[in-house]
């Protein structure tokens, strides 16, 4: 499909050997359940999927959303490229491209991959 408006996924930028690490091992994670303050591998809460799968790809992410805000690079949310981290006040998710994401949505719906919308802030790792 061609860019521009009609199809807005279609021309994503392209992202990094090491954002795909973080999406693969994300999207293995998709059915798993949500546990409060988990980090994997049986559970996971939001941070703690995002953090667990950069640290995938030998990156460090700070543990709570807040940190998150504070620390990372802060990207415009029509930016987004596969591996970013999507950020809502107290929650996040990875962006797994073409409108798509990865979380740890809450207790009832565990893992998820579900569509990417209304996302309130973006952030890229500095490495990335």
């Amino acid at each position: 499909p061609a860019c521009g408006s009609r199809h807005p996924t279609a021309c994503e930028p392209p992202t990094t050997s090491r954002a795909l690490t973080v999406v693969a091992f994300a999207s293995a994670q998709v059915g798993k359940p949500y546990c409060w303050g988990g980090t994997g591998s049986h559970c996971f809460d939001c941070s703690g999927l995002v953090q667990t799968a950069w640290s995938t790809a030998g990156e460090k992410v700070p543990r709570t959303t807040g940190d998150i805000a504070h620390t990372l690079q802060e990207i415009p949310t029509d930016e987004v490229r596969a591996g970013d981290i999507l950020w809502w006040p107290g929650h996040v998710g990875i962006y797994t491209g073409y409108g798509w994401m990865v979380d740890a949505l809450n207790s009832r719906s565990g893992v998820v991959r579900r569509p990417a919308k209304d996302t309130y802030r973006a952030f890229r790792h500095s490495g990335e």
